[in-house]
């Protein structure tokens, strides 16, 4: 710590934060819906343990941190996310290497004056960041963090110029479904609730064809697209009336769009209608100045699924990795800022 600045400050956050965290969310250069209070808040009541942190040096925010407690009452672990994909803290744009060293320090010693078992944080790749930045997870490794879990992300860059994307992106031959696809007449709606039939029905199929359970009720997708319209999409592929693809498409900040869902007909696979709904999105969303699509994780450490990666492949995906640092009190002094 530099001589003359206070010291950061850990806390809860209070009943008259809510506004200073979505001003600051909104500025932050690494946070993404996934931070937004709004988001999370369409969890119904007692699902998590909610215990939301501001860091503040005097009267300035220096980073939030959602999450919760996971585990045992008397030992619980401060999860980051809770009730969602990615967390970590979200940061100030100008956070240097000593304050992120800092900011590790404060959350290890704010964790064992609260008797917690460790801390767990699952960050997102590194180009939700911009620039890009390896900052926090190097400030993590140095505070004694361990890499315990990483998926590996599926991206697809998106051209800032330029129509018909795919062209340049896709395999050929998924590069032709596209264009059969839409000489066939299938075409792709943008839009919200009133999407919400059309790619229910894909949802459902999909969801009963795999025989899993979604990560989100039908009524849970309703209640998100009613919180946050502008950032939950949903993108139809139909063949005259009948729906044969869709994607729930989640605005995460200015840089990253996920794709949630990626579904498809089981009676209409032989369209290859999510070939069309990705080629469709890589024109609308670089046009709104996105840079990425997160297709999501196709693999981790602890489960390599090749389908999933020759589709998501095929499409030009490249991949980043979403990883869980996880800390443990026992045995693990807290890191000075002046360094190990």
């Amino acid at each position: 710590m530099s001589p003359g600045k206070d010291r950061l400050d850990v806390s809860p956050i209070g009943s008259d934060d809510h506004a200073a965290w979505a001003a600051f969310l909104a500025a932050s250069e690494n946070g993404t819906l996934f931070h937004d209070l709004d988001f999370l808040a369409y969890h119904p009541p007692g699902r998590h343990r909610f215990e939301h942190l501001i860091v503040r040096r005097g009267d300035a925010i220096v980073a939030l941190l959602p999450g919760g407690l996971t585990g045992p009452a008397d030992r619980p672990i401060f999860t980051s996310p809770l009730g969602a994909s990615v967390g970590g803290p979200a940061v100030a744009p100008d956070l240097g290497a000593g304050e992120a060293l800092e900011l590790v320090e404060a959350l290890q010693v704010y964790a064992q004056a609260r008797r917690w078992a460790g801390l767990e944080f699952t960050l997102a790749p590194s180009v939700y960041q911009r620039p890009a930045s390896d900052l926090l997870p190097f400030a993590l490794f140095c505070g004694g963090f361990e890499l315990r879990h990483r998926w590996l992300c599926y991206m697809l860059p998106l051209a800032p110029d330029g129509s018909d994307r795919y062209r340049s992106l896709f395999r050929e031959r998924v590069a032709t479904f596209v264009r059969a696809g839409k000489r066939r007449g299938i075409a792709v709606a943008e839009g919200g609730a009133e999407q919400l039939g059309g790619f229910l029905a894909v949802f459902r199929d999909t969801y009963a064809r795999h025989g899993t359970a979604p990560t989100h009720t039908p009524e849970e997708i309703a209640e998100l697209l009613r919180c946050l319209p502008q950032r939950i999409r949903l993108y139809v592929a139909t063949l005259g009336d009948v729906p044969v693809a869709g994607s729930l498409v989640m605005l995460l900040n200015a840089r990253v769009a996920y794709s949630f869902y990626i579904c498809m007909s089981t009676a209409h696979a032989q369209e290859r209608g999510n070939s069309i709904v990705f080629a469709t999105l890589l024109d609308r969303l670089a046009e709104q100045g996105y840079s990425w699509l997160d297709l999501g994780p196709g693999s981790s450490d602890r489960n390599f699924n090749p389908g999933v990666a020759f589709f998501k492949e095929s499409l030009g995906a490249v991949g980043q990795c979403r990883d869980r640092w996880c800390w443990s009190v026992p045995g693990k002094p807290a890191l000075t800022s002046a360094g190990k």
